[in-house]
């Protein structure tokens, strides 16, 4: 099964505080082996109270919780982004999601560099 955009922002909190799967299941009470499918993507669409515990012990800055919390409601989201948006802390957590939303016809989506820059133009161009 392919990774989800929720697992690639679990996973990636997690290894940043350098925390193994187990010692975030003890420290969170949400067993280990759920938290390993929940970044694997064999579970998706886990409940607020299970995020927050998550997200108790991971520690996030408050966007990248936002973009957890967020992600957590749309199991769509394109786990190449969530990457993209989770290495660069500028783009915030409106640019981010705006992205996630947007829609694309046939099967090519537009990198995430470029999809963001996008979405940059046009949150710009409204503020003026």
């Amino acid at each position: 099964m392919p990774q989800t955009a929720l697992g690639v922002a679990l996973k990636t909190l997690r290894e940043r505080r350098t925390l193994s799967l187990r010692e975030v299941s003890q420290l969170s009470t949400v067993d280990h082996a759920y938290v390993h499918r929940l970044e694997t993507g064999e579970k998706t669409n886990p409940s607020q109270d299970l995020v927050d515990k998550l997200l108790k012990v991971l520690k996030p800055d408050q966007r990248d919780a936002a973009l957890v919390k967020w992600l957590a409601d749309h199991a769509e989201a394109d786990p190449q982004l969530v990457e993209f948006v989770l290495a660069d802390s500028s783009i915030s957590a409106d640019v981010f999601a705006a992205a996630a939303g947007i829609r694309h016809r046939g099967t090519v989506r537009p990198d995430p560099a470029t999809l963001i820059a996008r979405v940059k133009r046009a949150f710009d161009e409204e503020d003026d």
